[in-house]
């Protein structure tokens, strides 16, 4: 019975399927769904991931610390988009080394960036904005 009831859950609520299909090169996390981390933002109570995404907006989580970015991304995207400014989140295995992650309003991965580099993320971080919520206002 048990073999049944995860074979049935794996279809029903299909938590290993990326939805659609990432592009070739594409980092293991897109398309796949969000972890529910808790993003704290500094002198802010944590809040959930899923409660971010409530609103049906992209959610745009810088998980390496930019604490402008939020200023650029409202200037840019408006209401499409909401910027989170993390100081730090809670762990996940998943999210290791990622420093950028556009989440859909559906709750999955957009593009998931691993950059060190501050310019290379802010360049993928424009790329990815405008690919999945449109150009910029």
């Amino acid at each position: 019975m048990a073999e049944v009831s995860r074979r049935l859950a794996d279809r029903v609520f299909a938590p290993g399927t990326s939805c659609p299909p990432p592009a070739s090169g594409a980092d293991r996390l897109v398309g796949r769904r969000m972890p529910d981390v808790g993003p704290r933002t500094v002198g802010a109570e944590a809040t959930r991931m899923y409660e971010l995404l409530s609103e049906g907006r992209f959610v745009l989580l810088p998980l390496a610390g930019e604490p402008r970015l939020r200023e650029s991304v409202d200037a840019g995207w408006g209401p499409r988009v909401t910027a989170v400014a993390v100081d730090t989140y809670d762990g996940h295995a998943d999210l290791a080394g990622v420093t950028v992650v556009p989440v859909r309003p559906d709750g999955h991965v957009a593009r998931a960036t691993r950059s060190t580099d501050g310019g290379a993320r802010g360049e993928e971080r424009v790329r990815a904005l405008t690919a999945w919520a449109g150009a910029t206002s």
